[in-house]
């Protein structure tokens, strides 16, 4: 399934040096505004040490990671919703994606431009989240518009359509985000349709610097910009996107010793799959067909009949029943034929809640 999370940000933040160590796609990171000319669009192994383990019990001949789309959007300017600098082209790409990663600059280097003399991070937020909301007011008056004539005609449904963008304008006019829009579950369909992208799920990550990241001593700008982040509601981390790029650019071994010699337990791209897969709600099953072990990403809270249609869309009409064996079983085991002889391996139907880490098999009609 193509989950898209899109980096946005002002220009010249590190959307994509961060990019780059994403996805090793070799984009351009020249030092002006609007480098980012149309989204790049990478896709991203996800790590997963249980990938590790189903190896050396099971002896594929291949491993497959689940991976997540990233989409590396141009910078943003105050404006933006008005045209200014390349405006609604980029702000159109934003609709595309599920999630947002706002990418906000904390750290100062004298030859990297900015938009300011000084660096403000909270503004730099702001400035951003503005676009984003006025932008959703746009897309808000634009459907009011083409809905007065089914009004005028006494059309029910239409009414209580404008009465939720109403309710949507107001709160965008008090420059908030239509994400703090308290809908009932029968509107929630709609709010959706409308695709609102101050609506979407967003992590605000902290560029900060790499001596930051590696001496683990906030700057005064960090540790201000954190408090702020934190009482906005979004997920919020730190990384240094040069570090990132440096780290993902090393041997493994290299990067190990690099590791160990700055007291980094997890990558910030680690991290920052981690609040994606916590911010989308998604998890993980894994499959051992024909030599082969993969990894499949779901919304949580999918069945066994909608995981098998991931793997292929026919799958989900030739769903017989799914042979279930729990991770905490395989991580204790760690052997097929001890999940049978203990009777662990759990035969489910199609509607079987798929949980993290399960590791299924899919019987099939022919």
């Amino acid at each position: 399934m193509g989950f898209k999370c899109g980096i946005i940000g002002l220009p010249n933040v590190g959307k994509s040096t961060l990019f780059n160590a994403l996805t090793h796609a070799g984009v351009a990171m020249d030092n002006y505004p609007f480098c980012t000319i149309n989204p790049h669009v990478g896709i991203v192994a996800v790590p997963d040490k249980r990938l590790d383990l189903l190896a050396q019990i099971y002896q594929p001949e291949k491993v497959i990671p689940t991976t997540l789309q990233f989409v590396d959007i141009a910078g943003l300017v105050q404006g933006a919703s008005q045209g200014e600098g390349l405006g609604n082209q980029f702000l159109s790409h934003i609709q595309a994606v599920d999630a947002l990663l706002h990418i906000v600059r904390c750290f100062t280097n004298p030859n990297v431009a900015h938009i300011s003399t000084n660096l403000d991070p909270q503004r730099d937020f702001e400035i951003v989240q503005t676009e984003l909301i006025l932008r959703d007011l746009e897309v808000v008056e634009s459907r009011l518009n083409k809905l007065m004539p089914r009004i005028k005609s006494g059309d029910e449904m239409a009414r209580k359509q404008a009465n939720i963008l109403e309710e949507l304008r107001a709160l965008l006019n008090r420059n908030q985000p239509a994400r703090h829009y308290h809908s009932h579950p029968e509107e929630e369909s709609f709010i959706r349709e409308i695709g609102l992208v101050s609506n979407k799920p967003m992590i605000i990550v902290g560029n900060i610097s790499e001596e930051e990241a590696t001496t683990h001593v906030p700057s005064p700008v960090t540790t201000q910009f954190e408090q702020f982040a934190r009482s906005s509601g979004y997920l919020y981390l730190t990384l240094s996107a040069n570090l990132e790029l440096e780290l993902s650019e090393c041997e493994e071994n290299d990067r190990q010793i690099l590791m160990r010699e700055w007291q980094i337990t997890e990558t910030g791209i680690e991290r920052l799959i981690h609040a994606g897969y916590e911010l989308l709600r998604l998890v993980t099953f894994f499959t051992i067909e024909s030599k082969i072990c993969q990894a499949w990403t779901i919304p949580a809270g999918t069945t066994a009949v909608k995981a098998a249609g991931v793997i292929h869309s026919s799958f989900e009409k030739r769903f017989i029943k799914a042979e279930v064996r729990s991770w905490n079983d395989i991580e204790h085991l760690k052997s097929e034929a001890l999940l049978h002889q203990q009777g662990l391996v759990h035969i489910e139907g199609k509607f079987y809640i798929v949980r993290n880490g399960d590791v299924i098999t899919f019987k099939l009609a022919p």
